[in-house]
């Protein structure tokens, strides 16, 4: 048998969540748990920042109902996040006055990449990271 390298190993966190904002605490320490594991406390920040923002705009649009996986293989994080509304989130250039709207330029800025994929069900946002 062919010794596995460290750099295939494959880390995955899912979860089914019916989000609060009472919930979002719990949330934020079960991810930074699962970052810790993998050893990528360096991007838990930026990580943390944007699954709070998606879960944000699921608490506000799709009834709080979604699914969070993070993905963690290689030199790369993914994030995804299904929900059942199929109308795609809309990046917005806002002042920066704006009390909303701003969640997916942080999206935006802190991600590698960022893209929603419509579903027969829904969507899914997916947000790669690098981890390196």
């Amino acid at each position: 048998m062919a010794p596995v390298s460290d750099a295939h190993l494959v880390h995955r966190l899912t979860m089914n969540l019916a989000v609060e904002p009472s919930e979002i605490g719990g949330i934020r320490r079960a991810v930074i748990r699962f970052l810790r594991e993998c050893g990528l406390d360096s991007i838990s920040d930026d990580v943390v920042l944007v699954i709070g923002e998606l879960l944000a705009n699921v608490h506000e649009h799709a009834q709080g109902v979604c699914e969070l996986e993070i993905l963690q293989e290689g030199e790369g994080l993914i994030v995804q996040v299904s929900d059942t509304v199929t109308s795609p989130p809309t990046l917005r250039r806002g002042s920066a006055s704006a009390e909303a709207g701003r969640g997916l330029l942080l999206v935006d800025a802190l991600t590698e990449h960022w893209e929603t994929t419509i579903t027969a069900t829904g969507k899914v946002i997916t947000c790669a990271f690098r981890t390196e």
